[in-house]
Parts: structure tokens; C-alpha cells; sequence
């Protein structure tokens, strides 16, 4: 069974470890003391303290790294390796005092020396350990940085000092070898402790700072012995031997702390100073030479330190370059060349800085139905087309003295002027005369319209984040309601702000539930006045705002990536209907708008026919009314989805025809059953002749194709007569009824079917027309639909 351990334990623990460490911090503190002159009871060498004492100092050092490096969570192979070497010097101090020194005629070199030479591999291997971060890639700029420091304090130390001590009298190869190799691995330590400063940017963890401090005490110290030792003046008990053991201690306590960086940190300036420094330090030591004649060692790292400069200045010119590049492609969209949100908020504070003007305003455009050019071209013809209207945007910002035009992603762009609301307003209004010519992508014509949200802030409250907010809010507005360009207030904001995240959420809830509002708009055969089938429109009951229209909520749905699954939903929600119709004696085939993203999907003739065949409703009592853009965009995947639907008995209409791109060479080749006619000839066909010229002549083109013509958007007896007159086959529009809830339509057609049609004359011809009239397509009296629309219209 495990015993529980009491809650205090961790603290108990904590307080042993801090008391062990007092405890082994006490002998190096006691020798230090006793090498401070004026505390030392006299000179000389003492045994007890400079045999017991100091090799106990250096023992407890290495013993207090070995215990830190075991407690520590991080670097603790480093640490125990930097702890083995400190362990293996002070062994040599053992030896040298209790078994080389009291010989009649000490040895050189002995084992001592051997050990105090093995401390020096270990100690690079703990500082290679230490330079290495897991997922860190270290420039070489740090590295030359550190190089160049190192290389400078070595060739001044070697100016110094190498001279006296390789001129020491000594006797054999290995007497020599022993006295070249201290100074030079000596300078080698300093070099690789100087490259591992500048790769922490010279603000390494309090760990390496101490360890930095110990190392350099500890280089001191050891220069500063061989040099007293070959000039003849190394007493033991000087203050030399308290800094190396004080160099050992601060090794000693370098493991085990956080690896954070340490807020002590040297300032911007002397950063770039070091190098700088370093390499003055190496050009005097050149020019000593020439007074001097110092030793060729330090003429070597002299000359290596300005090598090793030289290196950095090429590198630190290619550094600025890629960095002057780096900053450009920062602040530059990808795609279009223009520049992106860190361009604009850069631009942004150049204008506020500037003072140079007492507003700023902001236009953000966002391409309308962009999507559906992406769905139906593909990812590359919508980047080729952001890059028309970003040129096109870009020239006319800089004929009208815009600061910046930038995308800001997706189909998004922006335009900064230094100026007030009616300039920004005037702006945005050439935008949409600019963008109003089309673009030509992958040889077709496409035209783009945008929605365009205006945001003005005074100079003296500036700020990027709230002016890119203010005009996304009005922007949202523009498109919400189909105005083309809102200019921010307060009002809007309301709802913007703060709702629209989770009025997407809602949107997306209804969908997903199938609670969305379907309301039906009856289609009138113009010959018998019969009503056989309708067409779907969506609504929203909000749960606040209550029931929304399309155009308060698609821009919320478009911009939510929903409108796919809202197609899909409002298709079988319709489908649903036409089945409680069907069962309950009445049929009406229901006509659905289809998005492009939905009619991009080849599988789309199997999905619908198996939504159908689970409603066990006939596949004639569903229609699909498509857009000329999804035709145009890609014919040929066009003509197979619609033979699919058509293959298995699905109505397939052209809506909206007229105002896209028109062409009569794909109603020759793609199988439609009807063409609806846009409202705006419809509505003009009383005023102008020719609009009514259009309407005829588009009648007799698709009877003539085996199509039947439906006219949307009737008001009026006028129209009514005169689109049956000119042969039109279907009507609807608020002349007969507005689109109902299934429950009102249903009540709507029980009172115009039970109306009783009277008699009535044929109407007189109507006047000639300015330009010349397009005979009419013979069709059924058109008397008897009039006056049973009348009835209706009634009855509404």
C-alpha cells in the first residue's frame, strides 16, 4: 500500500536542499575570505588553508553543480557534464597538494596538470549543450557576433599575457606542450562563451549569466597564475586563488534555474556595439605589433577577429536586404500586388503622425457573389479576376488620391483617403462606376458589383482597428440591403457589432433544424389562368427581429460559408411541401433556386432524384431555376448536370434572364425548359416600347427554342394583358399575390379557384410601339385571365 504523502513534504524537501547548499557554500566562502588581504593572518603557503581548506572549497563546488544538475528539470547532461569537470580540476588541486607538492623535486608536467587539462573538454562539451535549444535555429550573425567578441578578447589576452608565458623556462616536449595548451584553450573558452552570449542576443537565462561570470573569473585567475608563475611571483594564498575559486562557485550555481530569459539585458546600442568594439580592439593589437613585435599568437586572433568581422558586415548587408524584402512581401497580398491589412494599418499611422489632414476615411469593397465565380471557374479564375480589379482599383486610387489600396483578403478590399464623408462617398461612388465595365476571365466577360462600406474618424482619434471595424459594420450594411455604399452611424452599429457572429449561428441552427421559413409565390398560366405550380422564396423568423427577408440575411450566410447547406435545406424543406400537397389532392410543382456552389456538383441529378424518390414525390413536381452566370462559367458542366435533371423528369428554368450574360448560343445547347424574364423589362414594358419590343421579340425566341416564357414581377392589369398578348405562357408577381406561407397560399387558391369567370370581349390592339413591333406567338384569349386576376386581386 502507498503511504500518503503529507502535504508538507514538498515544502520540507525545499528547505533541506536550500540548507545542503548552505552547507557546501560555506568552505569557498571561508577560503575566499581568507585570500583577501588584510584578513589573511600571513603570507605563505598554510596548509590548512591553502591544502585543506581549498581543496574542500573546490570539492563542494563541484558537488553543489552535481546536486543542482540533478534537481534540475532541463539541461541536465550539460549541467552534469559542466559538474564532472569542476569535480575532475579539483581532483588535480588534490593531488597536486597531497601528492605532487611535498616531493623533493615536483614533476612538470605531473597528474595534476593531466587533470587540470581534462577539466577543459568537459567544460566545452556543457557549453555546446547549452548552446543548443530543441527548435531553435540560431542565425549566423549570432554566431559571428559571438566570434568576433571572443576572437577580440583573445588576441588582447594573448597580447598580454602568451609572451611571458611561453618564454617560461621548461624543460621537454610535454613541459612545453602543458604551458602552450592552459592559455590556449583558455582563449578558445572565452571565444565559445562570447558566441554563446550573443546567440541568447546577450540576454541568456540567469543560469547562463552565472556561468558566464564563473568561466571568465576562472580564465582570469588562470592567466593571471601563469603569468605570476613564469615571472616568479605566484605566492600560494593570493587573491588569485580566491577568484578561481569564486569563478568554480558561480559555475557550481548555474544549473537548475528557469530557462527564461533574464531581465538583466544589455541596451539595443551595445549590441551593435560589441562587434564594433571587438574589431577596434583587434586593428590596436595590429598596430601594436608594429611598435611591439607581440607574440604570433596574438597577431593571429588579431587578424582572425577582423576576418571574422568582415564576414558579418557581408552578412549583416545580406541580413538588411532580405529583411527590406522580407518587410515588402509582408505588407504585399500574394495574390494581387496590392499591399494587405499590415500595409494599411502601416499607412495608418503614417497619417496620423503626418498631421496632415483633419480626417481620415476608409471605403471597404466586397466583391458581390465572388463565391460563385470560385465554384463555377475554379480557385484560378477568381485569383485571375482579383487581380483585374486590383489593378483596375489601384489606377483609379491613384488618379483620385487615395493613401493606400490594399486587399485585405478574400474578396475584400480597402481604399484610405485622407479626406472627410463626402469625399469618401464620391470615391465610392467611381469605384462602382470603375468596376462597372467587365473583366474578361479565361475568355469570358464577367461582371462584378461590389457593396461598399464607408468609415470616417477625426484625426485626432485615429485608429486603424476601429476604422476597419466601423467600415466592415457599414459594408455589412451595404450588402444586407442591397444599397451599394453605407456610410457608418451609430445606429447601424447596434446590430452589427455585437450580433453577427450570433446571428450566423442562429442562421446556421435553422438551417441544420429545417426551421426555415418557406413562402410560396403562384405562377399563373396565362391561357386557362390556372395555377399549377409556384416558386419557393426563404424567409427567417429571427428571434428578436422577427421575420427577415433574404437580403437581411444571405450577406450573413454568404459570409459564413452556409449558403451551400441553405440551398440544400430550402430543397428539401420545398419538396416536403410538394409531398403535403400531392397527398393532399392538389399537386403544385414547386420551383427552387439553386446556388452556384450546389450546381457545381456533378453528383447533384443523383442527390435530387434520391430526395425525391425518399418523398415519393414525381420528379415533375420539382423545378430548378439556375442563373445565366453558372451557365456561362462552365458550359459543358453545365449541359451534363442539367441532361441528368432533365433525364429524370426535373424542370429546369433560366432565371432571371436578361441581365447576366445572355447568349442564344447556350439555349441552343444546353437543355432548359423555361426562360423567366426579368422584372426590369417586365416592369418598363408600359412605358417604353421598347422593352416591349425585347419582351416579344425573347417570346418568340423561346417558343421558337421549344421553351416556355414566364414573366416575373407583374403589378398591374396593363401588363398582365400585355405579356398575354405578346404570348407570354406563365405570369406571377404581387398583380395575382405576394409569396405566402403554405397555409395562406392554400387559402389563397381555394378563393381564386372558386371565383366564377364571366364573359368578357377582347381587348383592343394595342398601340404601335415607336420602333418596330415583333409579332406576337398566337395564344389563347387572354379576357378570362385578366378578369380572374382581377377576382384575386380582390380576394387579396
Amino acid at each position: 500500500m502507498t503511504t500518503p504523502v503529507p502535504h508538507d513534504a514538498a515544502p520540507r524537501r525545499r528547505r533541506r536542499f536550500a540548507a545542503l547548499q548552505a552547507v557546501l557554500l560555506l568552505p569557498p566562502l571561508l577560503f575566499v575570505l581568507g585570500t583577501v588581504p588584510g584578513v589573511r593572518p600571513q603570507q605563505g603557503y598554510q596548509f590548512i588553508l591553502d591544502g585543506v581548506l581549498n581543496n574542500l572549497a573546490y570539492e563542494c563546488a563541484a558537488a553543489l553543480c552535481l546536486l543542482r544538475a540533478w534537481r534540475s528539470p532541463t539541461g541536465r547532461t550539460g549541467s552534469l557534464l559542466l559538474g564532472a569537470g569542476l569535480a575532475v580540476y579539483g581532483s588535480g588541486n588534490v593531488a597536486w597538494t597531497f601528492v605532487v607538492r611535498p616531493m623533493a623535486e615536483p614533476p612538470y608536467p605531473s597528474v595534476s596538470d593531466a587533470l587540470f587539462l581534462s577539466f577543459y573538454p568537459l567544460a566545452f562539451a556543457a557549453l555546446v549543450l547549452a548552446a543548443h535549444r530543441p527548435g531553435s535555429r540560431l542565425a549566423w550573425s549570432l554566431w559571428l557576433d559571438g566570434v568576433v567578441a571572443g576572437l577580440a578578447v583573445g588576441a588582447v589576452a594573448a597580447a598580454a599575457v602568451v609572451d611571458t608565458i611561453l618564454e617560461a623556462p621548461v624543460a621537454g616536449w610535454a613541459a612545453v606542450a602543458v604551458t602552450t595548451a592552459s592559455p590556449l584553450l583558455d582563449l578558445v573558452l572565452l571565444v565559445l562563451l562570447a558566441a554563446l552570449l550573443s546567440m541568447h542576443a546577450w540576454r541568456p537565462p540567469l543560469g547562463l549569466w552565472l556561468l558566464a561570470a564563473g568561466l571568465v573569473l576562472f580564465v582570469v585567475a588562470d592567466l593571471s597564475y601563469l603569468y605570476r608563475t613564469a615571472m616568479g611571483t605566484y605566492v600560494s594564498g593570493m587573491l588569485t586563488d580566491g577568484v578561481w575559486i569564486l569563478g568554480v562557485v558561480l559555475m557550481g550555481l548555474a544549473p537548475g534555474w528557469p530557462t527564461v530569459r533574464s531581465r538583466l539585458h544589455l541596451p539595443r546600442w551595445a549590441l551593435l556595439a560589441i562587434p564594433l568594439l571587438s574589431t577596434v580592439m583587434a586593428l590596436g593589437v595590429l598596430v601594436a605589433d608594429h611598435v611591439l613585435h607581440l607574440h604570433p599568437l596574438a597577431v593571429g586572433l588579431a587578424a582572425a577577429t577582423v576576418v571574422a568581422a568582415l564576414g558579418r558586415l557581408l552578412l549583416t548587408f545580406r541580413e538588411v536586404a532580405n529583411l527590406a524584402d522580407s518587410r515588402e512581401l509582408a505588407r504585399t497580398d500574394e495574390v494581387t500586388g496590392l499591399g494587405n491589412r499590415r500595409a494599411l494599418y502601416r499607412a495608418v499611422e503614417e497619417l496620423e503622425s503626418s498631421r496632415g489632414a483633419s480626417s481620415v476615411s476608409l471605403v471597404l469593397l466586397d466583391l458581390d457573389r465572388f463565391k460563385e465565380v470560385n465554384d463555377s471557374l475554379g480557385h484560378h479564375a477568381g485569383d485571375e479576376l482579383l487581380r483585374a480589379v486590383g489593378g483596375r482599383l489601384q489606377q483609379f486610387g491613384r488618379e483620385n488620391g487615395t493613401r493606400e489600396v490594399v486587399r485585405l483578403g478574400g474578396d475584400e478590399f480597402a481604399l484610405l483617403l485622407p479626406s472627410g464623408t463626402a469625399a469618401a462617398e464620391l470615391l465610392a461612388a467611381g469605384v462602382h462606376e470603375v468596376l462597372r465595365a467587365p473583366f474578361t476571365v479565361e475568355s469570358l466577360q464577367v461582371r462584378v458589383r461590389a457593396s461598399a462600406g464607408i468609415a470616417v474618424l477625426p484625426l485626432e482619434a485615429l485608429d486603424a482597428s476601429t476604422l476597419l471595424r466601423r467600415a466592415d459594420v457599414a459594408m455589412y450594411h451595404a450588402k444586407s440591403r442591397g444599397a451599394g455604399t453605407f456610410t457608418y452611424d451609430v445606429e447601424a452599429d447596434e446590430f452589427a457589432s455585437g450580433d453577427r457572429l450570433a446571428t450566423a449561428e442562429l442562421v446556421r441552427e435553422a438551417i441544420e433544424k429545417r426551421t426555415l421559413t418557406l413562402h410560396y409565390q403562384p405562377k399563373v398560366d396565362t391561357g386557362t389562368g390556372a395555377v399549377s405550380s409556384v416558386e419557393a422564396l426563404v424567409r427567417w423568423h429571427h428571434p428578436t427581429r422577427g421575420l427577415l427577408f433574404p437580403d437581411a440575411f444571405l450577406p450573413v450566410v454568404e459570409g459564413a460559408g452556409l449558403m451551400e447547406e441553405m440551398t440544400v435545406a430550402v430543397l428539401e424543406q420545398a419538396m416536403d411541401q410538394a409531398r403535403e400537397w400531392l397527398r393532399a389532392g392538389d399537386p403544385l410543382a414547386v420551383a427552387v433556386n439553386l446556388s452556384a456552389s450546389s450546381l457545381a456538383d456533378p453528383r447533384l441529378p443523383h442527390r435530387v432524384a434520391r430526395l425525391l424518390a425518399d418523398r415519393d414525390v414525381p420528379a415533375h413536381l420539382l423545378e430548378i431555376e439556375i442563373t445565366e452566370d453558372f451557365l456561362m462559367a462552365d458550359r459543358e458542366r453545365a449541359r451534363v448536370i442539367l441532361d441528368g435533371l432533365r433525364r429524370r423528369g426535373v424542370r429546369v428554368a433560366v432565371d432571371d434572364y436578361g441581365t447576366g450574360y445572355s447568349s442564344l448560343a447556350y439555349l441552343r445547347q444546353l437543355p432548359v425548359d423555361d426562360l423567366k424574364l426579368d422584372k426590369s423589362f417586365v416592369t418598363d414594358m408600359g412605358s417604353d416600347p421598347r422593352a416591349l419590343a425585347i419582351v416579344r421579340s425573347t417570346i418568340m425566341l423561346a417558343h421558337s427554342l421549344g421553351m416556355r416564357l414566364v414573366a416575373e414581377g407583374v403589378e398591374d392589369a396593363e401588363t398582365c394583358r400585355q405579356l398575354a398578348d405578346a404570348g407570354c405562357d406563365v405570369v406571377q408577381g404581387w398583380y395575382y399575390s405576394k409569396a405566402l406561407p403554405a397555409a395562406e397560399l392554400e387559402a389563397w387558391l381555394a378563393r381564386y379557384r372558386g371565383t366564377p369567370v364571366p364573359a368578357a370581349p377582347a381587348p383592343a390592339a394595342p398601340a404601335a410601339p415607336a420602333v418596330p413591333a415583333v409579332p406576337a406567338v398566337p395564344v389563347a384569349p387572354v379576357a378570362q385571365v385578366a378578369q380572374v386576376a382581377q377576382v384575386a386581386q380582390v380576394a387579396r
